[in-house]
């Protein structure tokens, strides 16, 4: 088969080559490929391979940062995600997180819940007196930015600026210059100092007064790595959200069997989120680099040599998941690699984007009446231009009729 440049984000604007990823798992398991930049990479593709290097924290380091950049250098991005907790290794990510966990506790997010079903009760409220809507502006991307900046403190006024600055610094949009991308992220950073400054004499119930309050072994965060964890936030606890609800919706409606099985029992809702998490993978991969000299699968690798998991391709591995290329809600998609494939990256949000995206599913399964898509083709509809991020720029649904919430 004809290699495909799995590093440029231009190979998956009409979506990701399935059959490609399962040529490379039967034949090329742990393959060597050229990059322009980084000389190339080892792109590992197998569900048992790509498990073993996220659990290896001994071998494989996150340093100094998890993507893989098109065709810029590779300290492009070092110096402003060196200090993500994402491109930390142990000791120093187990202590961070340690830090973080205490704002990400099963009370704190369960506390969530009433807020979040209020949220989804409220967007899908403004569309019912429509016959259709551009969900991912009018939906999908609301939720996760809404609940976000409820967990963080963001004030109702700010919540559409710190999104903006987000989006520039870490969207897909090819109109935003670096200039422009560096200069959202250091506005972020000035108001992540602001919002300090306030908790110091106004403490909230929020993450932004846990995290400075926090300590470990007598170690408490300081005010950059409040900053940087502010600025991942905005955007990790959005991407997955917002693209499993977008992609996950789309799906569902192209298997209106599916769509039914979820309206006759709305229990099954849970496990069908499992399913659409390993169906449509929103992060598509991430990088690790061995400290050494090792092996994955057969393949000896040398040490810093950059290794790119494919989450994409792991899980539909039909080594470990029966008919993987078909949806089905009712079986045990539990060893799905969404979140990662275990070990210290695990996602910490995992709970949360559950959480989000079970009440979504439960409104979109319950209130919408003839959900269908708006355009004629599904294949002509804008993916998200990334190599990091699958999902769609605009997804236009229509409807009969929305229920009014319950």
């Amino acid at each position: 088969m004809e290699p495909l440049n799995l590093w440029s984000a231009a190979t998956y604007d009409r979506g990701v080559p399935y059959e490609y990823f399962r040529y490379l798992r039967d034949s090329k398991p742990v393959v060597w490929q050229e990059h322009p930049r980084w000389g190339g990479f080892w792109s590992v593709t197998r569900h048992v391979d790509v498990q073993r290097v996220s659990r290896d924290s001994e071998c494989f380091s996150s340093q100094p940062n998890p993507f893989l950049l098109e065709d810029q250098p590779p300290s492009t991005y070092d110096e402003a995600t060196s200090g993500m907790l994402i491109s930390l290794d142990p000791p120093d990510h187990t202590k961070m997180r340690k830090l973080i966990n205490r704002g990400f506790t099963p009370r704190r997010v369960r506390d969530l819940e009433g807020r979040i079903q209020a949220t989804v009760d409220r967007l899908v409220d403004q569309v019912s007196n429509r016959r259709g809507c551009e969900m991912v502006g009018d939906i999908a991307v609301e939720l996760p930015l809404q609940v976000i900046a409820d967990l963080v403190g963001v004030p109702e006024e700010d919540r559409h600026q710190i999104f903006h600055w987000t989006e520039v610094t870490f969207g897909f949009d090819e109109r935003f210059s670096p200039e422009e991308r560096h200069q959202a992220s250091v506005d972020m950073f000035a108001y992540a100092d602001r919002m300090c400054e306030i908790r110091k004499n106004e403490p909230h119930d929020d993450l932004i007064s846990v995290l400075m309050e926090a300590e470990v072994d007598g170690e408490s965060l300081n005010q950059l790595q409040i900053d940087v964890f502010f600025m991942l936030l905005q955007n990790a606890g959005s991407e997955t959200t917002r693209n499993l609800i977008t992609t996950g919706t789309l799906e569902l409606i192209r298997h209106p069997e599916q769509m039914q099985m979820l309206r006759d029992d709305p229990s099954l809702i849970p496990n069908a989120i499992e399913e659409l998490l390993r169906y449509t993978t929103p992060v598509m991969q991430f990088v690790r680099r061995p400290r050494y000299d090792t092996v994955v699968g057969d393949q000896e690798i040398k040490a810093g040599d950059p290794v790119v998991l494919w989450y994409v391709s792991a899980n539909r591995d039909e080594r470990v998941f029966d008919n993987p290329n078909t949806l089905d809600i009712t079986r045990d998609a539990s060893q799905h690699v969404s979140f990662g494939a275990g070990g210290p990256h695990f996602c910490l949000g995992a709970s949360l984007a559950r959480l989000e995206s079970r009440i979504m599913f439960e409104a979109i399964v319950d209130r919408f009446d003839g959900l269908e898509l708006d355009v004629d083709d599904p294949d002509s509809l804008p993916r998200l231009h990334s190599n990091l991020i699958d999902g769609y720029a605009e997804l236009p649904l229509r409807w009969r009729a929305v229920k009014p919430a319950a």
